[in-house]
């Protein structure tokens, strides 16, 4: 990354949008919001696009009320930034239809499966969350690190790294949370709405979701599933989902956790996670999918009881 100033690349641009993928978490919805206001103080004036509305928890991190939905895009923009996208369809939807006049698109991310499909490309699969690339960045444009950027990214790295617990946690993150604690970082807000804010309604699909726990391949796989009409009886929205996969992941013994949701008829997410060796970065790739080597996913097209059955062979077979 060196010292490439990212203000100067972009400042030859009249419109600029920062992309964050669809169902988004904290790492890429902190990330994106302190890099627009990194930007700003540089006299950048740059938006945050989602698919879908934010999820309630993340309102407290400031600009979040300024985030954008495509629809509201004009066909001005001439530079994206895409922040913690492997590729870019993790948007969920074309930008070509909404911004057919892009000249510059810049890539941040942390994932092992990103495809560079950027013109510049700030990548580092060991980061713990792209809030750490983000804050190089923000360096090298020499910005002033205000309590508000470094509460977005204190909450990138608090929820990439499972609190400090997942194996991506290294010295350099723990030194920067550090950093950010020393700029402002309001800790405790950030505990208050992500960890202490759940609603009946959270707790509800949780219950439904565990009802559905099984374990096979002598208990190393742990599974939960929710078709769509559990989904629907629920009326639950996606960011009811959130942090379920961890919960057949504690248990003694699972290395491989996996959560199946029908997010339409037909279409299956599924999201893995592994304890200590297994690699579920290249178990999602032989379903089109990525992320990390203990964090990743894809999406088949199917019947839940197709995917189920489909994952699980190829899982099984891995551990062997």
């Amino acid at each position: 990354m060196n010292k490439i100033n990212i203000a100067q690349i972009l400042a030859p641009y009249n419109r600029v949008l920062i992309f964050i993928h669809e169902m988004p978490d904290g790492d890429c919805i902190g990330s994106a919001l302190a890099l627009a206001q990194g930007l700003k103080q540089k006299g950048i004036h740059s938006a945050v696009v989602m698919k879908q509305p934010l999820p309630g928890k993340y309102g407290f991190l400031a600009g979040s009320v300024q985030i954008l939905l495509p629809e509201s895009l004009d066909s001005q923009v001439e530079a994206i930034v895409f922040v913690d996208c492997s590729e870019p369809e993790r948007i969920g939807f074309d930008f070509k239809q909404f911004c057919p006049n892009v000249k510059m698109i810049i890539n941040i991310d942390h994932h092992i499966s990103n495809t560079c499909f950027g013109q510049y490309n700030f990548l580092d699969e060991k980061a713990a969350a792209t809030g750490e690339i983000i804050y190089k960045l923000l360096v090298n444009m020499e910005t002033d690190i205000t309590p508000e950027i470094a509460t977005a990214l204190y909450t990138a790295l608090v929820t990439d790294s499972g609190s400090f617990q997942y194996d991506n946690t290294t010295s350099a993150t723990l030194r920067l949370a550090a950093e950010l604690l020393d700029h402002g970082a309001d800790k405790r807000a950030i505990k208050k709405y992500i960890w202490e804010n759940y609603s009946l309604k959270d707790l509800k699909v949780l219950c439904e979701t565990l009802n559905s726990l099984t374990l096979c391949a002598d208990d190393k796989i742990a599974y939960v599933y929710l078709d769509q009409d559990k989904i629907n009886s629920l009326k639950a929205s996606e960011e009811n989902f959130n942090g379920l996969i961890n919960y057949p992941r504690s248990i003694a013994g699972v290395e491989l956790a996996i959560f199946f949701k029908e997010i339409e008829p037909q279409v299956v997410k599924v999201s893995l996670r592994s304890k200590e060796y297994l690699d579920v970065n290249q178990l999602a790739s032989v379903f089109g999918g990525g992320g990390h080597v203990r964090a990743a996913g894809c999406t088949l097209m199917c019947s839940i009881d197709e995917a189920i059955s489909k994952v699980l062979a190829i899982a099984v077979q891995n551990l062997k």
